[in-house]
């Protein structure tokens, strides 16, 4: 959904802290949180008719594909130290992916209030050649059997993204 318009107003102090305790946990940013509160609330009164429509740029497709996540301990590639973690490739798109991480994997995507950068490794169905994406996480969700993670992708070499954007497209 594009943002054509700008909305200032006042609230209390507490519904400020509130709202911005909610977003901190949410990895949002304080203005996406009254957003999606208010948008919740439009949809409660039926009072605006596309609110379903998507805000991503880029389609995201629904797929279930087993992965690897290469993950290093400072966050940063150049330092060493990685770890590979099994987990699933939940959803996809051009622009981002959703993947589920179990619950005794070790994977840190926040440390100290600075998200760490990690790359995802997988095969697309009928294919046999991996697909290695740099992402950096989004969002993260607690699920009764692991973590949720929403990330961006920040890189992927040519042949990569080629695959990926003809799987999508």
């Amino acid at each position: 959904m594009k943002k054509e318009s700008l909305i200032c107003f006042r609230a209390s102090k507490t519904l400020h802290e509130a709202m911005s305790k909610i977003a901190k946990q949410e990895r949002r940013s304080l203005s996406s949180m009254i957003e999606i509160a208010l948008m919740n609330f439009l949809k409660e009164k039926n009072a605006i008719n596309n609110v379903n429509s998507e805000r991503r740029r880029y389609p995201r497709k629904q797929i279930s594909i087993p992965a690897f996540i290469n993950h290093y301990e400072s966050g940063h590639y150049e330092s060493g130290k990685a770890r590979l973690n099994a987990a699933s490739l939940m959803d996809l798109s051009l622009g981002g992916l959703k993947i589920s991480i179990p619950i005794d994997a070790k994977v840190d995507v926040q440390r100290d209030g600075q998200t760490t950068k990690f790359q995802i490794i997988f095969t697309l169905p009928n294919d046999n050649i991996p697909i290695s994406l740099d992402c950096e996480p989004r969002h993260e969700s607690d699920c009764t059997d692991g973590v949720y993670i929403g990330a961006v992708i920040t890189d992927a070499d040519f042949k990569s993204y080629k695959k990926l954007q003809s799987y999508l497209m």
